[in-house]
């Protein structure tokens, strides 16, 4: 591997890094800055030429994999229309998850459970947790865990990077224009950073090597818990996740010039906008330190634990 390849690729990162901080999430320049010059930038006619001869199952696979678009996002497709039933009319076929989502506000609702189990186990953690930092008391094969975690976690943070910037690059998105989707897109980054970073610590004090391993898949489930319902209510029904595609999503260009014309109309958006400036900056931060914090834990763990 010659020195100008790794100089090319450490240019490559750095260029990416500064791309995604200065982006909000929710614009989204990715689609139109090139990060280096012999990159490819599709053209708009081109995205939406491949818009239209999208299949039924790569417009579900989008609605699914904009971030942007969660339960919040969901729950008022919902209340404007999706209580209409017209996706259900057209399978001839009656789901819960449709109806009752309605009734009780299902997607709302498993936005308040996650929340409640996350802070739940880790005040339980909290409160068993004895200060020390370093009691370098556990035995060899519970450090061995516990370094061993951590170098899946630093692999993993890489995988979240590229994760963040495949599904920021969609060829249609979500339009970001009220407070709801600012509310999902802080839920599908900081809660899954707060649970990696919960999943590293509960592993750390825990004594006992069995719950080490479930307290983590327990963290993880929540995590998924929210992505996994969406996938649920958009499987018994592809035709309302096509209709959300074709009706509401709208082109990253389009995107921009609607955030930017609500921003001139609308005072309490610009305001929005202004205050989540600095905590969408906090999640690409939090992102990109998150490997260097597995990194760390990779030797502090074993040792002080």
């Amino acid at each position: 591997m010659s020195c100008k390849r790794v100089l090319e690729a450490g240019k490559l990162i750095h260029t990416n890094i500064a791309v995604k901080l200065s982006d909000d999430l929710l614009i989204g320049i990715e689609h139109t800055k090139k990060i280096s010059p012999e990159c490819n930038v599709a053209s708009v006619s081109f995205q939406e030429e491949k818009a239209l001869h999208m299949s039924s199952e790569d417009k579900l696979r989008v609605v699914l994999n904009d971030p942007k678009f969660g339960m919040f996002s969901l729950f008022k497709y919902h209340w404007n229309k999706g209580y209409l039933n017209d996706a259900m009319m057209r399978s001839n076929t009656v789901y819960c998850t449709h109806i009752f989502s309605l009734y009780f506000a299902l997607p709302i609702l498993v936005f308040f459970s996650q929340w409640m189990m996350y802070i739940a186990l880790i005040a339980n953690e909290h409160a068993s947790f004895d200060g020390n930092f370093c009691p370098n008391k556990s035995k060899w094969y519970h450090k061995l865990l516990m370094s061993g975690i951590s170098i899946m976690y630093f692999i993993k943070s890489f995988v979240v990077w590229d994760n963040l910037t495949k599904r920021i690059k969609l060829d249609k998105v979500y339009p970001c224009l009220d407070i709801w989707v600012m509310f999902d897109t802080f839920q599908e980054f900081i809660f899954n950073i707060l649970v990696y970073g919960a999943n590293i610590w509960i592993v750390f004090v825990e004594s006992d090597i069995q719950d080490m391993i479930l307290n983590s898949i327990a963290m993880e489930f929540l995590m998924q818990f929210d992505n996994e319902f969406q996938a649920f209510y958009f499987n018994y029904l592809p035709g309302a996740a096509e209709e959300i595609y074709d009706d509401v999503f709208v082109t990253p260009q389009d995107n921009r010039e609607l955030i930017m014309k609500k921003m001139e109309t609308s005072k309490s958006f610009r305001i929005m906008r202004y205050c989540t400036y600095i905590p969408f900056k906090i999640i690409v931060l939090s992102l990109i330190l998150f490997p260097v914090i597995c990194l760390f834990m990779i030797f502090y763990a074993p040792i002080c634990k």
